[in-house]
């Protein structure tokens, strides 16, 4: 599953520049579901996929600020499988937690490298590795390792050694590739690449003429940028197709190829409506090849759709796995579909919804899709304390598949159907809670500090619960849980803990203040002075400030200098 692909950036697909030859073998040897969707964005997406549920039920709701973690409690496809006999890795971009309990390895995955937070790049980069995609700095087993060469290429080097390991072991294998390429920045591409596309000719022009909405204006260098990463992701899905082939595997592997959600930016999207963050075709189209030699075959399907939430039952289903008893999934086998068997059930309605904030918002970028109809409603992800305004759009796909057409007011018995599934899913998946209940249902999970995996732990913008400011926030505060040690006297074994304070970049404060609250606040402060040009301190003998095994508050202060108050860059606990 490739991050930031979207619908249009294959040849397959029409785009008249990009070069995807390899992704094209393996959709023409393919089953192609047309009408598959994702959600328009990272976490949701993969949280769906992981656990064959809505994100909503997950606590996975976001992408960022504490609100990409996947509830500890879910059962994932990795988790099933392992238990069934099958090994299991992961390979790129897991975003759905940093920390234990909530790591791919808590989650079923055996063998696993993967980076940060939603994204190299981003304030969860280890320090020293920020911004590379060429030699980054990883998580091999959970802990950080430097690795050469171009991120994308790692990951499938590593999975292809992976697999190769199991098959002369004679083991099945479940394994995970996730690059996080195309996603931004864009500063460190494959070189050869992008001089290939930056000398084609990329303006407006070449991209329009086609039936549905025109692709927006796109600076060139940027789109030169995002195809050579696309290309280089058809370079490495072209190793992985001979590595199967020339271990005679390809039909006995159910090999599954998608997106995670739209193109970001409006480039060529073969004329859908929208790209990522919303919720029309644009943004939510995903292709989905299907390739399983002598069991489906190749061509495309259509008739039907289907989502990221129906994969976790279609890899039981081929596997011949049962669902665990007592698991409640949202989707289900596509297989009857792929095989195009007659007589099958069409697909139930589905609902896709995500939003900016701390929990879902009723009627917020949401959509239903049944049949051929597909309802919309308010197709903006922003973050709003007002209300929702219910005013849907409706579009018949089957007449009109680039959304261009709202015909609402004709058929407003198909606006009532549509909106009260779309309001019964609201209230199933727990989403519908009180103002004062949310904290509770969708607040940040614990992360542990101390105990097996957590000697170290690193806490990031990525899961703090931002308190002032936009975006990855100035100021905020961390939910943990220490494994050990508990306010006033200590019980047992239990050594303090150092805290190293990284300071954000240009910051010269003149006081640091770390503050532990479970249930009452402790504050420890740096007493020596900060000299300038320091860009970090550390805090020692950190204890006998919390209660061992029970939620509690983390929160570092920069106080006055240069840029007044503020959150560090990232806190270190270790011993």
């Amino acid at each position: 599953m490739s991050d930031d692909q979207g619908f249009g950036d294959l040849s397959w697909h029409a785009n008249p520049v990009l070069e995807t030859p390899h992704l094209d073998r393996l959709a023409a040897q393919s089953a192609r579901l047309r009408e598959f969707y994702v959600h328009p964005v990272c976490t949701p997406t993969r949280a769906a996929l992981m656990t064959g549920r809505h994100p909503q039920r997950t606590h996975a709701i976001d992408t960022y600020v504490g609100r990409a973690m996947l509830e500890p409690g879910e059962v994932t496809i990795a988790e099933v499988l392992n238990e069934a006999g099958w090994r299991t890795a992961i390979f790129g971009k897991w975003h759905l937690g940093d920390c234990a309990p909530m790591r791919p390895q808590d989650q079923g995955f055996e063998r696993v490298l993967v980076h940060k937070g939603g994204g190299i790049g981003q304030p969860s980069d280890p320090l020293g590795a920020e911004r590379k995609y060429t030699d980054p700095v990883l998580l091999d087993q959970g802990r950080e390792r430097a690795f050469e060469g171009y991120c994308t290429d790692l990951f499938f080097d590593h999975a292809l050694e992976w697999m190769g390991e199991q098959d002369a072991r004679g083991e099945r294998f479940f394994c995970y590739i996730a690059p996080n390429a195309p996603h931004t920045p864009l500063h460190d591409v494959p070189q050869a690449l992008y001089e290939k596309y930056r000398a084609r000719d990329l303006s407006p022009e070449v991209f329009a003429g086609g039936p549905g909405n025109p692709p927006a204006k796109i600076d060139p260098d940027k789109l030169a940028r995002l195809f050579a990463m696309i290309e280089n992701i058809d370079e490495n899905v072209g190793r992985l197709v001979d590595f199967l082939q020339e271990r005679e595997l390809e039909r006995d592997t159910l090999l599954i190829f998608l997106c995670d959600n739209g193109p970001q930016g409006r480039r060529f999207v073969g004329g859908l409506r929208g790209s990522k963050g919303n919720v029309y075709e644009g943004g939510v189209r995903s292709p989905l090849f299907v390739r399983w030699p002598g069991n489906l075959a190749a061509g495309e399907v259509t008739g039907d759709f289907g989502a990221h939430l129906d994969l976790f039952p279609t890899i039981l289903d081929a596997c011949d796995v049962p669902v665990p008893e007592g698991l409640a999934l949202d989707g289900r086998s596509l297989l009857p579909t792929l095989r195009d068997e007659p007589g099958r059930e069409p697909r139930p309605p589905l609902v896709i919804q995500w939003n900016r904030g701390d929990a879902p918002k009723r009627g917020r970028n949401a959509f239903v899709r049944h049949g051929k109809w597909k309802l919309v409603n308010h197709a903006n992800a922003s973050v709003s304390e007002e209300p929702t305004p219910w005013s849907p759009q409706l579009y018949d796909l089957l007449r009109d598949p680039y959304e261009q057409s709202d015909v609402a007011a004709a058929f407003p018995a198909e606006i009532e159907r549509l909106g009260e599934l779309y309001h019964g899913w609201f209230r199933d998946v727990g989403a519908d809670v009180a103002a004062d209940e949310i904290r509770s249902r969708y607040g940040p999970i614990p992360i542990r500090i101390g105990g097996e995996g957590a000697e170290r732990v690193v806490l990031t913008r990525q899961d703090w619960r931002r308190s002032e400011g936009e975006g990855w926030g100035r100021n905020g505060s961390w939910t943990v849980r220490f494994a050990d040690g508990f306010l006033g006297e200590q019980e047992g074994e239990s050594k303090p803990w150092n805290v190293r304070v990284l300071f954000p970049r240009g910051a010269r404060p003149e006081r640091v203040r770390l503050g532990i609250n479970s249930g009452v606040w402790t504050f420890i402060s740096w007493e020596g002075e900060i000299e300038e040009g320091m860009t970090e301190l550390t805090l020692t003998g950190v204890e006998r400030a919390w209660v061992r095994d029970r939620p509690c508050t983390v929160e570092c202060r920069l106080i006055g200098g240069e840029g007044g108050e503020m959150g560090p860059h990232q806190l270190i606990f270790f011993r």
